[in-house]
């Protein structure tokens, strides 16, 4: 059930790694959009299972996640963009679900693969003049991370 619910987050995540790695920008109007289905499928899982948790936890992941990603962008400014915080927001919602395990293996996967993407970036877009985009790390660890337990 937690995979169900969790996939207004996969699908607006996937197509924010698209917008992101295309034009290099991540639409505020989808990431809100995701949040807002994503706390609806939530709000109603909670209700079912009249568990209170199964919105608290995931929505105190997601606003921790978006305020290590701000002040991450504010020590070294330009690193990291306002959609990265938004889609941080989006995607620690539900990873959060999965509970902390996955949540800290959401935050080692995006410093190692992040570690190899910025590197390998401009090798394989030979005529990109941005630096590496970070929305395909961001959701693409926190696939992996929440498959991790399942394994």
């Amino acid at each position: 059930m937690a995979y169900i619910a969790a996939l207004p987050s996969l699908i607006c995540g996937l197509a924010l790694v698209v917008e992101d790695i295309r034009r290099f920008r991540v639409p505020r109007t989808w990431v809100v959009t995701g949040v807002l289905i994503q706390l609806v499928f939530f709000i109603a899982l909670s209700i079912i299972e009249r568990n209170p948790a199964k919105v608290l936890l995931p929505l105190g992941y997601a606003l921790l996640s978006a305020a290590i990603q701000f002040l991450l962008s504010r020590l070294k400014p330009g690193a990291l963009g306002f959609g990265d915080v938004t889609t941080s927001f989006l995607v620690g919602l539900a990873v959060g679900s999965f509970g902390l395990m996955p949540y800290l293996y959401w935050w080692l996967l995006m410093g190692a693969l992040g570690l190899l993407w910025i590197p390998l970036y401009p090798k394989l877009i030979k005529h990109s003049s941005h630096k590496a985009p970070f929305v395909p790390i961001i959701v693409f660890a926190g696939i992996i991370a929440t498959l991790i337990p399942a394994i």
